[in-house]
């Protein structure tokens, strides 16, 4: 990694380099060249797994990436920092789901499987845009980076009970109203941030960070200049240094840096 950086600017994708939908703009892909024109480097930092977003990465010429919210971080094209959950507390997981008939889905880098189907599952998956593979004991026999757990928003939230059980091994984020994300405990973009710079060695250098939601919080923590989107959620924008005057369907990310003079 070259050590001529003049600075680093991570990247959420829903609600942020993405437009609604799941497109990257042409000015946004524009502002990435730019960028490393400007000697300054573009990182994706996203709650979505490698698999999912392996065209946005060809299209953006992404070489580097935080994904998983943390658990899963490359640098250069190499895997530096791999979280795993334990199969043991997938299993503790799947058994408290089928309390409640609430299924739960595994994620690695490559591909990904659920514990079973109903209509939650069903409309998350044709949401992604991801082939729907029903597998039980998906966990058991690959490493698992990330898990998300069916349990939807309103009466039928079980969030709290899932905190309360697997708190102490367990972070959950709440960014999709039909479920949570599940990463080890204290897994985070920001830990992605931290490692990832540090394997690079960019300390030093000023840190940027676009982002929409709740598991945008702790890379903001962790950025020398935090920015909202302007569509973004009320704690992002309470959270931010910066706010988007555009939102994700207007290219703001573009005019943000832009008016930041970044490119």
């Amino acid at each position: 990694m070259s050590s001529s950086y003049k600075g680093a600017v991570f990247f959420d994708l829903d609600g942020t380099l993405f437009d609604d939908d799941k497109h990257v703009s042409d000015r946004n892909l524009l502002a990435l060249d730019l960028l490393r024109e400007n000697d300054i480097l573009p990182i994706i930092a996203t709650g979505r797994n490698q698999f999912e977003i392996s065209d946005t990465i060809e299209a953006g010429k992404f070489d580097s990436f935080i994904t998983a919210n943390g658990s899963y971080v490359v640098l250069e094209g190499k895997p530096i920092d791999v979280q795993v959950i334990p199969e043991q507390i997938n299993t503790n997981l799947v058994a408290y789901a089928s309390h409640f008939n609430e299924e739960v889905a595994f994620y690695n880098n490559v591909g990904c499987a659920v514990s079973g189907d109903n209509k939650l599952v069903d409309e998350n998956y044709k949401a992604l845009g991801l082939k729907k593979i029903i597998d039980p004991d998906y966990y058991k026999n690959h490493d698992i980076n990330f898990s998300f757990v069916y349990t939807p928003v309103g009466e039928d939230d079980h969030q709290k009970g899932y905190e309360e059980i697997f708190g102490r091994d367990l972070t959950f984020y709440r960014n999709n109203p039909r479920g949570l994300d599940v990463v080890l405990k204290g897994v985070s973009k920001a830990g992605g941030i931290i490692s990832l710079i540090e394997h690079a060695g960019l300390e030093g250098i000023p840190t940027y960070a676009f982002g929409d939601g709740n598991n945008d919080i702790p890379m903001f923590k962790h950025v020398d200049n935090p920015i909202a989107m302007r569509n973004g959620l009320t704690i992002a924008k309470q959270n931010a240094k910066y706010i988007t005057k555009e939102d994700n369907n207007h290219s703001g990310i573009y005019y943000e840096l832009r008016d930041l003079k970044l490119i």
